[in-house]
C-alpha cells in the first residue's frame, strides 16, 4: 500500500470516526479523541500543537488545512507533540489529532503577523576634520572623533579688548579631546587666548603658547576655540621660521593702580614666562608696574605678572 492509499484510508477512518461521533451520546464524543489538544506555540509560518498520551497508542495521526480548504495534509507523529511547519501567516488553520478510526481532537489556531526584521542603526562616527584644515593652521595630537572647524572673527565679537589686540586667526575644536589634549599651531607669530565652551557665554583665558619653527602653539585638553591675537600691530604671516623669543619692554612703576579682571587669566613668574597660578575672574588687584603687555601684581601672597588685556581700570593711571 502506497503512501496516497494510506492517506485515503485515514481520510475515510477519520470520516467514520468523526461521524460516529456526532451521532453518539455528548459524554462519548468527549472520550473519543485525544486529551487536551492545544496550540503550544504560534509564529508566522509555524504552529506547534502538544496533547495528552492516549494509553495503548504510540501514533497519532495529524491533518491540517487552511479554514475552508477542502484539501487536508496529513502527517504522522509517534510523540505527543508536532510542529506544522510553511504555513501561511495570519490564516486560520483546522488542525485534527487522533488515531485511526478510534478518536479524533480538532482545534483552530491563527497564524501570526510576519513581522519585519528591526533594522540596526548603526553609529557611523562623523568624518575626522582635524586633518583638513587649511595649511596655516595644524591640529595634532587628536583622535577618532575628535572635530576641528575655522571660525572668523565673530568669535571676539562684543569684546572690545580683543579687537585691539588684533584678531589673526581662530579654530574651534570640539567633540572627543583625547587624555593629553591636543596642539594647535598658527603659522602666525602672535597670543594665543582660549575660549572655554563649558562656559555660557566662554570664559576667555590666555592660552600658555610657544614660538617654533614660524609658528604660536598652544595645547588645550577641552572644547573651545583658539584664537590667534597680534601683539604687535605689526605682525604679518612669516614664511621663514623666527626666533623664539618675546619682546622687550622696559618696566615702569605704576602708583595707584587698582584693576579689577575681567577674565581669569594665568599669574606667571616673568612676562609671557611659566605659569605659577591663576588670578580669578572679577578679582580686585593692585597692579605695581607695566612692563609692556604685563602688570606685576601681588595675589594671594604670590607675586607675578598677568596680561594688562583684560582688566577694567577701578581707580588710578595704569597706562
Amino acid at each position: 500500500m502506497n503512501r496516497r492509499q494510506l492517506q485515503r484510508l485515514f481520510r475515510l477512518a477519520l470520516f467514520i470516526s468523526l461521524a460516529a461521533a456526532l451521532l453518539a451520546p455528548l459524554p462519548a464524543l468527549a472520550q473519543s479523541g485525544v486529551r487536551n489538544l492545544r496550540a503550544a506555540k504560534i509564529s508566522h509560518n509555524s504552529i506547534t500543537v502538544k496533547w495528552d498520551a492516549t494509553p495503548g497508542f504510540s501514533t497519532y495521526e495529524i491533518f491540517y488545512s487552511p479554514v475552508g480548504s477542502n484539501v487536508d495534509s496529513f502527517e504522522l507523529t509517534n510523540g505527543t507533540s508536532f510542529t506544522i511547519r510553511g504555513l501561511r501567516p495570519q490564516t486560520n488553520y483546522r488542525i485534527v489529532v487522533g488515531y485511526g478510526h478510534l478518536g479524533h481532537s480538532q482545534i483552530t489556531v491563527r497564524t501570526a503577523k510576519k513581522t519585519e526584521p528591526k533594522k540596526v542603526i548603526r553609529y557611523v562616527p562623523p568624518d575626522v576634520t582635524c586633518p583638513h584644515l587649511p595649511p596655516r593652521v595644524v591640529v595634532s595630537d587628536y583622535i577618532e572623533n575628535t572635530q576641528c572647524q575655522m571660525v572668523g572673527e565673530v568669535v571676539i565679537s562684543g569684546q572690545p579688548d580683543l579687537h585691539e589686540r588684533g584678531f589673526i586667526d581662530a579654530v574651534d575644536v570640539w567633540n572627543v579631546m583625547p587624555a593629553g589634549g591636543v596642539e594647535v599651531c598658527f603659522h602666525y607669530h602672535g597670543w594665543l587666548i582660549f575660549l572655554d565652551a563649558a562656559y555660557a557665554p566662554r570664559m576667555v583665558t590666555e592660552l600658555d603658547h610657544t614660538h617654533r619653527d614660524g609658528m604660536t602653539c598652544g595645547r588645550i585638553d577641552r572644547a573651545g576655540t583658539v584664537v590667534l591675537l597680534a601683539s604687535a600691530p605689526s605682525l604679518r604671516p612669516v614664511t621663514q621660521p623666527a626666533e623664539n623669543t618675546l619682546p622687550v619692554f622696559e618696566a615702569t612703576p605704576l602708583s595707584d593702580c587698582q584693576i579689577k579682571l575681567v577674565e581669569t587669566l594665568f599669574l606667571r613668574a616673568e612676562p609671557g614666562g611659566e605659569i605659577i597660578g591663576l588670578v580669578w575672574l572679577n578679582s580686585e588687584v593692585y597692579a605695581f608696574e607695566i612692563n609692556g603687555y604685563w602688570y606685576k601684581i601681588e595675589f594671594e601672597g604670590v607675586t607675578g605678572y598677568i596680561s594688562r588685556y583684560y582688566r577694567e581700570v577701578l581707580r588710578g593711571g595704569c597706562g
